[in-house]
């Protein structure tokens, strides 16, 4: 299993909008408006890495209107 948190930077006046189509992909379980560095974070969760991998640049970094994505990998302690 694979998780990770997606911190996205949107242009402006389109983050509710670019939220709502990271809500629809699958492998993401929340997403949260955010104020600061960052407009949007989601939390994804997937089966493996190559999933993750796929649902990080095919399907998160390609909506419109993102202008940048920091992606935090998440590890068991």
């Amino acid at each position: 299993m694979a998780k990770a948190i997606i911190l996205i930077k949107s242009n402006p006046g389109v983050d509710r909008e670019v939220a709502g189509q990271v809500k629809k992909i699958e492998g993401v379980k929340n997403v949260y408006l955010a104020a600061g560095r960052f407009d949007i974070v989601a939390e994804v969760q997937t089966p493996d890495d190559a999933s993750m991998l796929s649902v990080t640049y095919d399907k998160i970094r390609v909506i419109g209107g993102i202008r940048d994505t920091h992606t935090m990998f998440c590890l068991k302690v």
